[in-house]
């Protein structure tokens, strides 16, 4: 699945835009920051921002996207994916200028997009009972994610792969709302347990305490 970056355009006299362009890549990952040497760190980007400089949040739209992106993904699946990146930065893009550091730019974005992804899931899961009622779903809107074949391993070993990632999936969406978003965050966004804490808004030990959880519960489905 390509890396997506969003492109922002200012609007005249009305909302910023902003645009998901699929970044052809590799047969190895895409690097977590396309874009990292054209960052000039978050202060830098958020003064930019701040003193009227549009550029300045291009920046941040730029290098925070596929993160953003990644976190939608696993949570309401690709395509929507897609909207929910588009909701996080129209958010903050109004919220900025009240941001004052209590935590990072980071761990904001990520909890933006958190409330946002939520929100879809409860509505995709209300359309998704009206639609699917009666009949079995057969397409899983999540196939596409950290699908890519091992070009090193043979298409024995890449199918057990694929089938074990379908069940991680599976037993990710499973989980209660509250132990999902600190594995995801954790173990598969790479966050610290601190900057998990900041998304959630609850302490590090709440945050061990869920992830030990979610994690055997884990377990114990996939066992």
């Amino acid at each position: 699945m390509p890396a997506r970056i969003l492109a922002f355009d200012a609007s005249r006299g009305g909302e910023p835009r902003v645009r998901m362009a699929p970044v052809k890549t590799a047969a190895a990952p895409a690097p977590r920051h396309p874009v990292e040497r054209d960052w000039p760190g978050d202060e830098i980007a958020l003064s930019r921002f701040l003193a009227g400089d549009v550029l300045g949040f291009e920046q941040i739209v730029r290098y925070y996207s596929t993160m953003v992106f990644s976190l939608a993904a696993r949570l309401v699946g690709p395509a929507d994916a897609e909207d929910v990146v588009q909701e996080t930065f129209l958010r903050a893009y109004h919220g900025l200028g009240k941001f004052r550091g209590e935590s990072s730019l980071k761990t904001w974005l990520y909890a933006i997009a958190l409330n946002r992804a939520r929100a879809r899931m409860g509505t995709l899961g209300r359309l998704r009972a009206v639609f699917t009622q009666g009949r079995s779903r057969e397409d899983d809107p999540f196939a596409s994610l950290d699908d890519a074949a091992d070009p090193a391993a043979s298409p024995e070993e890449n199918a057990v792969l694929k089938e074990r990632r379908v069940r991680l999936r599976a037993a990710i969406r499973a989980l209660p709302e509250e132990f999902r978003a600190a594995v995801l965050l954790r173990d598969l966004e790479g966050l610290s347990y601190e900057e998990v804490a900041d998304v959630l808004a609850v302490p590090i030990g709440t945050v061990r305490s869920r992830l030990a959880r979610g994690r055997a519960l884990l377990k114990e489905k996939l066992s």
